[in-house]
């Protein structure tokens, strides 16, 4: 994967993406400016060019091979963590029921189902769900974002036990400005999880807003 931006340096001790070289603190401006729901967060790389190109094959042009790729890189990272063995199941970001259906499966649950054989951890896709379908939201201000993503997931019914005393580890493809991470660790922190954290693939940059 040459031309990708491993988060090998510096990185946000909350949402864990890599820190701007201008930026003297321990958290991102993002995370300075905004609190969050989840506890720990961690990624592999920085966005960019390639990240997007690779990301882009697995959502919208059915390379499902990609999936695999992406669960080993998000594996050796949780390795070089020592986060490897932290958690009690793995559960991936949902999409709404049309998205999954256009594209024939929901690309975090791919990715979530390779890094579990890897890990030995139990993931599952039967716990949380999103509801109601949203917008792009690639101009949106984390305030938008926020506003927006009300309502848009929830629990299934019945598996609040699923996640009771767990550590739960969320699995997406890219961290942007922690809306959807946040509004799913309210909704697991609400059901009796003990710790949630997400692991992503890429994060955005880490720059002033």
């Amino acid at each position: 994967m040459d031309g990708f931006k491993w988060a090998t340096g510096r990185c946000c001790l909350k949402c864990g993406k890599p820190l701007s070289p201008s930026n003297p603190r321990v958290i991102c401006y993002s995370c300075s400016e905004h609190k969050h729901n989840y506890h720990r967060g961690y990624t592999c790389t920085e966005y960019g060019t390639h990240e997007r190109s690779l990301l882009y094959k697995l959502k919208y042009n059915g390379s499902t091979y990609v999936a695999p790729m992406v669960a080993e890189v998000m594996y050796d990272r949780m390795i070089s963590l020592g986060i490897e063995d932290d958690y009690d199941i793995l559960i991936p970001a949902p999409s709404h029921k049309s998205r999954a259906l256009s594209r024939g499966y929901n690309q975090t649950e791919l990715i979530a189902e390779e890094l579990s054989r890897l890990t030995h951890i139990p993931a599952s896709d039967e716990i949380l769900e999103r509801i109601s379908h949203t917008a792009a939201m690639r101009t949106l201000t984390p305030e938008q974002r926020r506003s927006q993503l009300q309502g848009v997931f929830a629990m299934k019914k019945g598996q609040e036990e699923a996640v009771r005393n767990k550590r739960v580890l969320l699995v997406d493809d890219i961290y942007t400005t922690g809306a959807t991470a946040d509004a799913l660790s309210e909704l697991l922190y609400s059901s009796g999880a003990a710790r949630v954290d997400i692991l992503s693939f890429s994060a955005g940059a880490d720059v002033v807003k």
